[in-house]
């Protein structure tokens, strides 16, 4: 019996892509010799994108069209994705074309060979522009001294896994899941393959910076409690600081050295002030996660299907 292969590929905006996309991919599967479906997401795309899906899907039964009922974000659209597919192999890859398609013949010889359950897309170089290839880098070297787990640097979502990965990713349920520290996390034999990422050639990036910060911040918060450890430790700093200050208010009241003015007193009270708000947003960053999850909704609603 043929080894089975599903390709989950999220979609938001992708109208001048897809279409090589698809024929990219196909070319490469079919040298493979395996069963394969292709999950198109498409995560509230606002041009054509969805139609292109289902033209496609017209002529080829081994594509399942999954339409969210709005952005739920990249994540989230992964997980649809998650959800629907069974196979023995899965393959997360964006549309864009930025992650080769033909690079997943080699993740797989290489699965094979080396008897892997994860196999990592790891970038030898990238064309980004500086400020995404440099907030990137800085992302992921503050994760990996933050959290107890590590991810591979200078690799996206785009990796295959086998099935007893698929298994375990579809018993999370998170508000926020955050997939590069989940595989990570699960454990299970891992080997990377190794590209060069070239520039997006049509459309535009989803990826704004607010999208960015927020995906970053779901990745430390989520796989790491060093930011509520952090507020601990500021809080001896600033009672060592306080001892300090007492003493210097007491000498400079001993020996009459007292300046008149409210600067010193202001800067002082901004200063306990600042730490205390920024102890009460980290407090409440953390909470606010927890009031989410206690709610239990779906990280998607989804609109459409077509299989």
């Amino acid at each position: 019996m043929n080894k089975s292969l599903a390709i989950i590929a999220p979609c938001f905006n992708e109208e001048q892509n897809i279409k090589n996309f698809y024929k990219r991919l196909t070319d490469t599967i079919s040298e493979l010799k395996l069963e394969y479906k292709i999950y198109f997401v498409d995560d509230g795309s606002e041009d054509d994108t969805w139609q292109i899906i289902k033209n496609l899907k017209a002529n080829d039964d081994k594509i399942i069209a999954i339409k969210l009922s709005r952005n739920f974000g990249h994540q989230s659209a992964i997980s649809a994705g998650i959800k629907k597919a069974e196979a023995d192999y899965v393959v997360f890859l964006d549309v864009d074309l930025q992650d080769p398609p033909e690079l997943i013949k080699e993740m797989y010889d290489k699965m094979i060979s080396t008897n892997s359950n994860i196999i990592y897309a790891q970038r030898n170089k990238s064309n980004e522009n500086f400020f995404k290839k440099t907030t990137s880098k800085l992302f992921y070297k503050i994760f990996n001294v933050l959290s107890e787990i590590k991810i591979p640097e200078r690799t996206s979502d785009f990796r295959m896994v086998d099935n007893k990965v698929l298994k375990e990713l579809k018993k999370f349920s998170e508000q926020n899941p955050f997939y590069r520290g989940i595989v990570t996390w699960i454990g299970f034999k891992s080997d990377k393959v190794f590209f060069d990422r070239p520039n997006r050639t049509s459309g535009s990036t989803g990826w704004t910076p607010k999208k960015m910060i927020n995906f970053s911040i779901d990745g430390l918060m989520s796989f790491s409690n060093f930011p509520m450890r952090f507020s601990f430790y500021l809080s001896f700093i600033m009672c060592f600081v306080f001892i300090l200050l007492s003493i210097y208010a007491v000498n400079s009241y001993l020996f009459k050295n007292t300046v008149p003015g409210w600067t010193s007193i202001f800067l002082i009270v901004s200063f306990f002030n600042i730490i205390i708000f920024f102890l009460l947003g980290l407090i409440s960053e953390y909470v606010g996660r927890i009031h989410l999850e206690t709610k239990n909704r779906p990280n998607f609603i989804v609109d459409e299907e077509i299989e």
